[in-house]
Order: C-alpha cells, then structure tokens, then sequence
C-alpha cells in the first residue's frame, strides 16, 4: 500500500510539472518589461525542442537609447544583464535571483521573459496586446533633428493614459512651454493624449495646426503597441 502511494504521489508530481510548464513553440520571441520613468527592459528568448536555450537582455534610458554597459556607470544593472539570461536557461521559467543595487533591472526582464514566453505559449490570452506601461520611439524630425519618446498604458487593448517628452539633438528634453509653430506644445499635446484615448490605438485623425505632431505621436504609439503585442 505504501509502495503504491508514492507511485501515485510521483504521477501527481510529475503531472503536475508537465501542466505547469507551458508548451513552448520553437522559435525567437522578443517581449518588453513595463516602462518606468527612467527605464524599460527587453528579454530576446530562443526555444529550440520546447526549451529555453539563451536568452539576451537589454535595457533603454527614457529617452529610449539603449544602455552600453562598458560605460554604464552603474555596474550592478550590467552584472545582471550578464547573468539573469543563464538563470532563465537553467530554471527554464521565468525566474531569477535579483541582483542587489539593480532590483528594477532584475524584476523589469524577469517580466519581459515572462512575457516572451506567454507568447512562445501554445495557449495564449484573447487580448491582442499585455496590460502595462510600453514605451516607444518616434523617427526623427525633419524639422528640429528631435523625436518623440512615449509612455502608452494599455488596459484592455484600450489606452487609458498617455505620456510624452519630445527629445532634442542634443539629448536633452524640450520644455513642453516653449511654442512650437506657433502651438503651446503642451496644449497641442494634451489635445493628442485625449485623441489617443478615444480613438483606434495608434491612429489619431490629424489635429488642425499640429500635422507633425500628430504624424510623430502616432508612429511613437505604434512602435510601444508593438512592444506590448501579444501575437
């Protein structure tokens, strides 16, 4: 009897990792972390035969230039950048030791390989894009040399709120005062906020004297939902 209730035991235990573990597809599958204000992580997961076998990290400033860490000055965010990777191999999970002095670095890929295996998932959720904060870049201005950088918070593959800093040349960010074309910066962009929220994601009709503001703004959203897609 008691030789027959490890045997079940055994079978329960390893059904239960098998139910677990989702069924991953081969293939290469990019996925974001929730942007900060200061920061958004990237996770580059490959499955081969079902299983995690490398896993490459990144992570951008907010102004969405990504991190050398050569000469990044805080080396604990480069040490966990190295490591985490091998962690996700070996655990074949999306789980990782946090590395002291970079504990948002740590938790922003761990939910980027999170993400990056839901989609790799066989099963996947119904909504085209994850809930969160996704930043994104816009090309850069013809007029100006600048570009827009945004954080788009989606829930419900709806935007629900909506933030932008215009970067310039110099890599500083302009003062949303200052008038542009004759537009209050800051007016034209509370006018697209509240278009962006009630219109189709990513696709706000121009607004009348801020053509090159609207154009901008819509490709910066457009390149956070793709960070945010789902499938």
């Amino acid at each position: 009897m008691k030789r027959l209730y490890l045997v079940l035991t055994l079978v329960l235990v390893l059904s239960f990792t098998f139910v677990s573990q989702a069924a991953w597809i081969d293939g290469t599958y990019e996925a974001w972390s929730d942007a900060g204000p200061k920061s958004i992580q990237s996770a580059k997961v490959f499955i081969e035969d079902g299983k995690i076998v490398a896993v490459v990290l990144r992570e951008f400033t907010d102004k969405h230039v990504e991190k050398d860490w050569s000469t990044y000055p805080w080396p604990q965010a480069g040490e966990a950048a190295r490591t985490l990777g091998l962690q996700f191999v070996k655990n074949q999970a999306a789980q990782a030791d946090i590395v002291t002095g970079a504990t948002h670095s740590s938790e922003g890929w761990i939910q980027a390989v999170e993400r990056a295996l839901v989609k790799a998932s066989d099963t996947k959720p119904s909504n085209k894009y994850f809930d969160g904060v996704f930043l994104g870049r816009s090309e850069t201005s013809s007029y100006g040399q600048y570009y827009k950088v945004v954080w788009v918070t989606l829930k419900d593959d709806k935007i629900v709120d909506y933030a932008v800093q215009r970067v310039l040349p110099d890599h500083t960010i302009q003062d949303p005062s200052v008038e542009v074309y004759g537009w209050p910066l800051e007016i034209a962009r509370e006018n697209y906020k509240e278009a962006a929220i009630n219109s189709e994601p990513g696709y706000v009709d121009v607004i009348t004297g801020a053509t090159g503001l609207t154009h901008q703004s819509n490709h910066a959203v457009r390149d956070a939902l793709d960070k945010a897609r789902i499938k």
